[in-house]
C-alpha cells in the first residue's frame, strides 16, 4: 500500500473514494467490476478520480497487457470515462494506455498514468560506505515468489527439473515452499 505522504499528495489534488490495487484483484476482474459499479455516478466532480495501483508486471498476450485491457473494458462497460481514472505505476505505460483506449473505447483520452510513483529509488537508502561481506554468501541466487503467477510456476518447475532448487533460496508461498 502507499505511504501516508503519497496519499496526502493525492488528497491534495484529487477526490477519491478508495485506491484500487490491481494486484489484489489479480485474475478476479469480476470483483473489480463489482467494486467499481458501487462507486459509479451519473456525474463526477472535475477533480474526482478512480485511482488504480499497478505494481505487478502485466501478463502480455499479443502485445496486450491483460490487466490493463480488462480494466479498460470494465470502465467502458460501466460507462466510466478514462478522464476520471489514474494509474500509479512503476513503469511509463502512458503510450500503451492511449493506444488501448483507441481500440477499446470511444473515449477521447487514455487512462492517465503517473510512473515511478510507487517506490522511492533504493539507492537513496543505501550508505555509500556499506561493506558487503561476500564471504558469508552461501547461495547462488534468491527467488522470492509470494503470489501465484504462471511464470513463477514455470520458474520453480525448471529449477526443480534442473536440480537447482537446493543451490539457492527459493520461496513459493502458493505451494507452501518456504
Amino acid at each position: 500500500m502507499l505511504d501516508i505522504s503519497t496519499i496526502n499528495i493525492l488528497e491534495k489534488y484529487f477526490k477519491f473514494d478508495q485506491l484500487f490495487d490491481l494486484l489484489r484483484y489479480g485474475l478476479d476482474m469480476k470483483k473489480l467490476h463489482n467494486d467499481l459499479s458501487k462507486l459509479k455516478k451519473d456525474t463526477y466532480e472535475p477533480n474526482y478520480r478512480f485511482i488504480f495501483l499497478h505494481y505487478d508486471t502485466e501478463y502480455f498476450l499479443n502485445d496486450t497487457g491483460l490487466i490493463t485491457l480488462n480494466l479498460q473494458r470494465i470502465l467502458h462497460d460501466l460507462d466510466i470515462s478514462n478522464y476520471f481514472c489514474l494509474i500509479l505505476t512503476q513503469q511509463n505505460i502512458q503510450d500503451y494506455l492511449n493506444k488501448l483506449s483507441q481500440f477499446e473505447t470511444t473515449d477521447l483520452c487514455g487512462i492517465a498514468s503517473i510512473s515511478n510513483f510507487l517506490h522511492k529509488p533504493l539507492h537513496d537508502h543505501v550508505s555509500p560506505d556499506l561493506d558487503l561481506n561476500t564471504e558469508s554468501i552461501t547461495s547462488h541466487y534468491i527467488s522470492l515468489n509470494g503470489v501465484c503467477r504462471f511464470h513463477r510456476r514455470v520458474l520453480i518447475s525448471l529449477l526443480k527439473e534442473k536440480k537447482l532448487l537446493d543451490t539457492g533460496l527459493v520461496s513459493y508461498n502458493a505451494k507452501g515452499i518456504n
